[in-house]
Order: C-alpha cells, then sequence, then structure tokens
C-alpha cells in the first residue's frame, strides 16, 4: 500500500474480480486490535499486477508476493493506528478534492459510480480508503521525510568517490496509451480499438485528446504524459519499444499482459546532455531516497517491535 499511488489503487478496484466476496472473511492477520484479511491481501495483489509501472518477473512466486503485500498492509495498519495516537487528521475538503480527481477521470458521475458498482465499495468505503491514505503519508512525511537532510557537502563527497554517477542513463519523455484487456473487453475487440486509436492518432488526432478519452492507466488525466523516464521504469515490452523510437515517433501497437498499448515519444534526453546542476541534483535525490528508505525502515521496525502483530496461517 505505501509504494502503490492512491491514483492507481483506487482506479484498479473496479476490476477486483468477484472471487473476493468468498474470501473477505478470513482474516490473515491481526495487528494490535485490527483485523487484515484475505480480501485486502488479493484487492492490493490484483491493483500491482494491473499497474503497467510495476515491473514483477516472469518466475514471481505468488506465495512470496502474497508475503510481501501482507507485510505493506501491516505496516500501513500500524501507521494509522499511529496516526490515531497521535491526534493526526485529514481535513474532509482534501478527501473531497481527491474524490473530485477520481470522478474526473472516469469521465462522468455514471461511469464513476458504475466502477463502484462493478468494484462492490460504496462511496463511503472509497472515502475511507483514500482518508487512510493520505492518513499514512501525513505520518510518514511528520516522522521520517521530515527528519532528512542532504547538504552540499554530502553531494560533494558522493560525487567524488562516485563520479558516474553524474552520468546517468538516457530519459526519455512520452506519452502513453492503454486498452486494457479484461472481463469486459477481449483481446479481439481490444485490438481493434487500439488499431483504430492508432490510424487516428496517425491522421492527425491529438493524442492528448484520445488518452483523455480512452485510455485505462493512471495518466490519462495528464493527457498520457508519463514524464520524464529511465530505461527499466516499465514493462519489459514497453520498455524495447520506446527508447528504439525516434523523437516525435509514434508506436505500433504494443501487446503486454495487460492489454495494448501505443507510445510516442516526445523528448530524449542523453546523459551528455545533463548540466552540472541537473547532475548535482540527481545525486542529492539518490541520497535523499538512500536516506529516506533507511529511516523509513528503522521507524516502522520500532514501530512493530511495539505492537501485537499475528500472522494466522491458512488452515
Amino acid at each position: 500500500m505505501i509504494r502503490l499511488t492512491i491514483a492507481a489503487a483506487v482506479v484498479l478496484m473496479a476490476n477486483v474480480p468477484s472471487v473476493m466476496a468468498e474470501t473477505v472473511n478470513r482474516i490473515v492477520a491481526v495487528v494490535n486490535d485490527a483485523v487484515i484479511t484475505e480480501a485486502d491481501v488479493m484487492s492490493q495483489m490484483h491493483a500491482m499486477l494491473e499497474d503497467p509501472e510495476v515491473r514483477l518477473p516472469d518466475d514471481a512466486d505468488p506465495a512470496e508476493v502474497h508475503r510481501v503485500i501482507l507485510r505493506r498492509l501491516i505496516e500501513q495498519q500500524i501507521i494509522l493506528q499511529e496516526a490515531k495516537r497521535g491526534g493526526v487528521v485529514v481535513a474532509s475538503d482534501e478527501v473531497a478534492a481527491r474524490m473530485d480527481h477520481f470522478r474526473q477521470r472516469f469521465g462522468s458521475e455514471e461511469a464513476f459510480q458504475q466502477a463502484l458498482a462493478d468494484s462492490g465499495l460504496s462511496e463511503e468505503q472509497l472515502k475511507q480508503s483514500v482518508r487512510d491514505q493520505l492518513l499514512v503519508q501525513r505520518v510518514i512525511d511528520a516522522n521520517v521525510r521530515s527528519t532528512i537532510s542532504v547538504s552540499p557537502q554530502e553531494v560533494a563527497r558522493e560525487l567524488d568517490a562516485h563520479p558516474e554517477l553524474a552520468k546517468p542513463g538516457d530519459r526519455v519523455r512520452a506519452s502513453h496509451l492503454l486498452v486494457r484487456v479484461d472481463e469486459r473487453r477481449g483481446e479481439a475487440e481490444a485490438r481493434a480499438l487500439i488499431e483504430d486509436l492508432r490510424r487516428q492518432l496517425a491522421g492527425g488526432a491529438d493524442f492528448a485528446e484520445l488518452a483523455t478519452r480512452h485510455s485505462e492507466d493512471s495518466h490519462r488525466e495528464a493527457g498520457g504524459d508519463m514524464g520524464w523516464v529511465a530505461q527499466g521504469e516499465l514493462l519489459p515490452e514497453l520498455d524495447a519499444v520506446l527508447f528504439s523510437l525516434p523523437v516525435g515517433q509514434l508506436s505500433d501497437p504494443i501487446q503486454t499482459r495487460l492489454g495494448f498499448h501505443l507510445v510516442n515519444m516526445e523528448e530524449r534526453r542523453s546523459a551528455a546532455s545533463l548540466s552540472v546542476t541537473d547532475a548535482n541534483h540527481a545525486i542529492q535525490q539518490q541520497l535523499y531516497q538512500r536516506k529516506y528508505q533507511a529511516a523509513l525502515i528503522r521507524w516502522l521496525t520500532d514501530l512493530k517491535r511495539r505492537a501485537y502483530i499475528e500472522i494466522v496461517p491458512s488452515s
């Protein structure tokens, strides 16, 4: 839960399979006075598998993925309990703003309500999920992020010790459109739609407009704009095509486990083009992330040490 963005998690809840109802009552963990169910774990596993920015190896062990997600849910529950003890609150207008953002992603109130109905979630349950995510972020910001800083001297020492860090790999800025293959749309229908969308784009249609109307991923509200990405950050099939495209070129349809994709190469930034300022900023971000991860682990370890946690084995 900590890793997944709220946008991805909530949009993907619409695709949680109906089998969830059969497992919703099985408790898999107890955290102080709260419980985590198998349905909670399966919902997050489904969201992870549906997120094109989450890369899992082909031979990933489902049992290990299950354990990782359960661990994250336990950590989230502990953080929420810490928020309650500390009197941390999230204003209703913050939740309302995030809910409005989700509504806009679905294009209409009718589509939003249908997605809720398909997922088996009520609007109040969705609001609670949003509130929980905001609470988690607020507590982490207060207890972890606020304690971290990186000085110019640390950046200089890191650059002296590892000069190769000043030359990171190439990055590209691209636009992305996804047509999913799922229980609502078969492969043939999805392929036909993506081919039609490509014909429209080749004929001069605006990528951002079509992505906003048709794409089914977390970049939809940005008109398909993925921002700057480095090689290795996306699904392998997308990675291979995207980094081979010339600037300004639209890809042919790309098939992955999620469905069919189109990518358009907008801009390429080579390592050689980075300024000293850019290189220092990149190193500063790496050092910050290193410190953040270490501090987060220490903080969570301490919270878990003081909590009652029981993993309930399956029968």
